[in-house]
């Protein structure tokens, strides 16, 4: 199916107006990267966007776009693609349903997509068994998330390794009340939720996935030490992690720019992928 459009979608919270205008940036640099919308489910936000890289290796990088959990659209990610498909790695965008749906309905749609994702990789070029997963921002809570969680994939037919490995990108790793949050609690979380089982940082139980976790040094202040103590629990379960600080970068700019194809996050993240798959 043909890719949605902005125009497509329902009228989503209000957000900031320097926040609307990133994301409108976002929107028209993704404009003319091809892909194809694959719906799984019902709702608008229930649907992939696959770009197929022209000569594919099988590799597959999964990407959720931020937003505070209440805004943003897959299709606003695609300009990250054709970095990816220099190297043969074909870019999908999940998309799923945000505030004032919570956590739970997110969460669940993003386990969908990956199952659609997996089940219909091999379409173009992809491998189901070489999936990986970035977000940024509360998509890169959510990846995280579902990268160490290990009692969803069973449920949608999935092994439980199906993602060989997480990219987050200035993502929130704790929730819960126990973080330093301004405005605590984040749009995710219902009415009467600590946010423990919500958060990253205390899902690590069996060895997770390997993670290249990212921010930029002039992120949000509260972050940078999220994103630094989550890697360091990663490491004691065991896990391969490494980080990777982009000099003045900012919360967005770590994204929009660094994540252009040939920025300092797209060549790392390639770099990354190729040698784990």
């Amino acid at each position: 199916m043909t890719l949605l459009s902005y125009k497509d979608y329902p009228a989503q919270l209000p957000r900031p107006e320097p926040v609307l205008a990133f994301q409108k940036a976002l929107w028209d640099k993704s404009r003319n990267v091809e892909g194809i919308d694959i719906p799984w489910g019902d709702d608008i936000y229930q649907r992939i966007a696959i770009y197929p890289a022209p000569e594919p290796t099988g590799a597959v990088l999964a990407f959720i776009h931020g937003g505070r959990w209440t805004s943003g659209h897959k299709e606003a990610m695609a300009f990250m693609a054709p970095g990816f498909h220099a190297a043969g790695i074909t870019f999908a965008s999940l998309g799923h349903r945000l505030a004032p749906h919570s956590y739970d309905e997110g969460f669940s749609d993003l386990c969908g997509g990956l199952a659609c994702l997996a089940s219909n990789a091999e379409n173009f070029g992809g491998d189901r068994d070489r999936i990986f997963l970035g977000g940024h921002s509360s998509g890169g809570h959510y990846a995280a998330q579902l990268s160490v969680t290990g009692d969803w994939q069973a449920g949608r037919g999935l092994p439980r390794d199906v993602i060989k490995g997480c990219l987050p990108i200035s993502g929130v790793y704790d929730v819960s009340s126990r973080a330093d949050f301004d405005d605590w609690p984040p749009p995710c979380l219902k009415d009467g939720d600590d946010g423990h089982d919500k958060s990253p940082k205390y899902r690590v139980s069996k060895t997770p996935p390997p993670f290249l976790i990212t921010w930029g040094d002039e992120d949000y202040p509260f972050l940078i030490p999220q994103a630094k103590e989550f890697a360091h629990t990663l490491a004691h379960g065991g896990g391969d992690v490494e980080t990777l600080e982009v000099p003045s970068m900012t919360h967005f700019t770590v994204l929009g720019d660094a994540a252009n194809p040939g920025g300092s996050w797209n060549r790392r993240a390639v770099a990354w992928i190729a040698a784990r798959s």
